[in-house]
């Protein structure tokens, strides 16, 4: 029936077709412009960019013959920000297309955890990141003493899918030429210092740099307090661009992150971290909805850092 919308995320920028259902949509935190949305919507939508076009509303939807829109809006390169509303997808001529979705599926994420004994292909990366980096790279916050206590070293590519990681070969990308481990996957090139809390939304695909758009940092969620939001991230000058964060695997992140806010699958795995001290944590994740499926990527992010 016409007049979908999709309440099971927070979103204020909603994009319909021409049956007023709505098909994709994002929470706009003040920086996306129109030619990011361009961008974003190559991702998303498996047409030739000349099959569709992105049109205002009228009243906040259109009507199922696609006739009631408003003006055509310009996508390439085009600077102005989005203003929350409604929006329709529609034909270049403003009639009803039937829109093609991008079905590539979000790997799962889980906050990354530190091991009681991390072995040294683990200290090594942690040690290397930390030293490049002394900040966290998106709220730019420095470490004062070698105190990293709110600090994490955080994997671009998760530990917890070595195999996609192996697969992939995503170690071809890297050019780092001391990087510990046969895998790849502790480079430092595939490691970013992050705030603790900033760790937490980069591993749920709530925060994610473009280094194709400078590194800008997009926020897909509204909160109080979003350092960083619309600014490229922290990258030291004083290193050279072999012991870089990889462009490559900061990209997947980010086309990532666009396919599950986009699509409507940021709550898909809405995994609660927040497990009091003291607690079974084995017993509070399986209990929780997702439980088995966070579990396995519990357990394969320990046994994936014995393998790497």
């Amino acid at each position: 029936m016409p007049g979908f919308r999709n309440n099971q995320v927070a979103r204020n920028v909603h994009f319909l077709d021409g049956r007023d259902d709505e098909i994709l949509g994002f929470m706009q935190t003040g920086s996306v412009t129109w030619g990011e949305m361009d961008e974003w919507l190559h991702i998303v939508i498996s047409m030739p960019e000349t099959a569709y076009s992105v049109w205002t509303c009228v009243d906040d939807h259109v009507a199922e013959t696609g006739y009631r829109h408003g003006t055509q809006i310009t996508l390439a390169g085009n600077p102005t920000v989005i203003a929350p509303g409604f929006y329709s997808i529609l034909s270049p001529e403003g009639d009803c297309l039937q829109v093609n979705i991008n079905e590539e599926r979000v790997p799962p994420r889980t906050v990354s955890f530190s091991l009681s004994n991390p072995d040294p292909r683990q200290m090594a990366f942690q040690r290397r990141v930390r030293n490049r980096d002394m900040r966290c790279v998106v709220s730019r916050e420095e470490v004062f003493d070698y105190d990293f206590v709110t600090f994490h070293a955080a994997h671009i590519f998760p530990l917890a899918h070595l195999d996609l990681w192996r697969t992939g070969n995503w170690a071809a990308v890297l050019s780092d030429d001391e990087m510990p481990g046969s895998s790849g996957i502790h480079s430092v090139q595939n490691g970013i210092l992050l705030d603790q809390t900033i760790h937490t939304l980069f591993d749920k695909y709530l925060v994610a740099m473009d280094p194709d758009n400078n590194y800008k940092i997009t926020y897909f969620k509204r909160k109080t307090r979003m350092p960083g939001n619309g600014e490229p991230m922290y990258l030291n000058p004083d290193y050279p661009a072999k012991y870089q964060p990889s462009r490559a695997l900061l990209k997947y992140h980010f086309r990532m992150a666009v396919l599950c806010n986009l699509k409507g699958r940021g709550a898909e795995y809405d995994w609660d971290e927040d497990i009091t001290p003291g607690m079974d944590s084995v017993k509070e994740i399986s209990g929780s909805e997702q439980g088995k499926l966070r579990f396995e990527l519990e357990v394969a992010s320990r046994l994936n850092a014995l393998e790497a």
